[in-house]
């Protein structure tokens, strides 16, 4: 008899820390996914929209710093050689060696005009923020695979319904989906019944933790998360302008030295990458 209690009472307890693992869980998983989704694309927006948009105007400046210097170099070296410089071979040139560079003034351009768009796009009020985020807490406690392996394949599709209006921020949709799964309850499936299963479990959800913690400590490390604190100090925002004003200064000292030397040289201006 003392045994049966003594096994009973360690199985209570390993059910309550496989519900606490579960809570812990569902709490990372949300704060995880509201990093991603709500202060990621927060962040991202505000640098571009403030550093991101001076970095364009220095890097354009740059490109054609670099083009107008290489370029340079190219009809010297046609002129060393005693041979008259073929402006066109040589823009083809200049086309190849900085395609990458190109490519990456586009991308930034690119991330430029969605931050624009972003912070003009409506935004849930922090009522409406808070209970998005109460009911994606609860059907990820209901539906997340890592938490419910078995479920069976309508619960998977719902899951996916519920991904897709948590990252649209479609607050109506998850009221729906939360309605929608109160009333199949009897569908979710039962706790581990067995004293091997739930340890299983409790290891295997601590595993998952661990390496939720992992994911998301290395996740704030990174950009934009590592900005968070210099984009809320205006001061910080204030002295990154200041300071890629003057190296645009700088650039536009280069830029009309370059231009000086190539009409001497005959070989007209670089042109802009739009």
């Amino acid at each position: 008899m003392e045994r049966q209690l003594h096994i009973s009472r360690e199985f209570a307890e390993l059910q309550e820390r496989l519900r606490a693992l579960r809570t812990e869980m569902v709490k990372l998983i949300a704060d995880r996914d509201h990093l991603l989704r709500t202060v990621k694309p927060n962040l991202e927006a505000k640098y571009y929209a403030t550093i991101g948009k001076e970095q364009q105007r220095l890097s354009l400046l740059r490109n054609d710093v670099l083009r107008l210097r290489r370029k340079i170099e190219l009809m010297r070296a046609s002129l060393n050689r005693g041979e008259k410089p073929d402006l066109e071979l040589i823009e083809e040139r200049l086309d190849e060696e900085l395609q990458q560079w190109v490519e990456e003034l586009r991308e930034l351009a690119r991330r430029v005009e969605w931050a624009v768009d972003y912070n003009r796009l409506p935004r849930l009020s922090a009522e409406e923020s808070r209970e998005l985020r109460r009911l994606y807490r609860e059907l990820v406690r209901k539906l997340h695979p890592d938490l419910n392996e078995t479920l069976p394949d309508n619960f998977k599709y719902l899951w996916d319904r519920v991904l897709t209006a948590y990252r649209n921020g479609d607050l109506e949709e998850l009221q729906t989906l939360s309605l929608l799964l109160s009333e199949h309850k009897e569908e979710l499936p039962p706790e581990p019944s067995t004293m091997e299963q739930l340890v299983a479990d409790i290891k295997k959800l601590e595993q998952k933790i661990r390496k939720l913690l992992e994911e998301i400590s290395k996740m704030q490390e990174q950009f934009p998360f590592s900005y968070q604190e210099k984009l809320a100090d205006p001061a910080w925002i204030a002295a990154q302008k200041e300071n890629i004003e003057k190296q645009i200064a700088e650039m536009e000292r280069h830029r009309q030295t370059y231009q000086s030397i190539l009409a001497e040289l005959g070989g007209g201006e670089a042109s802009t990458v739009h």
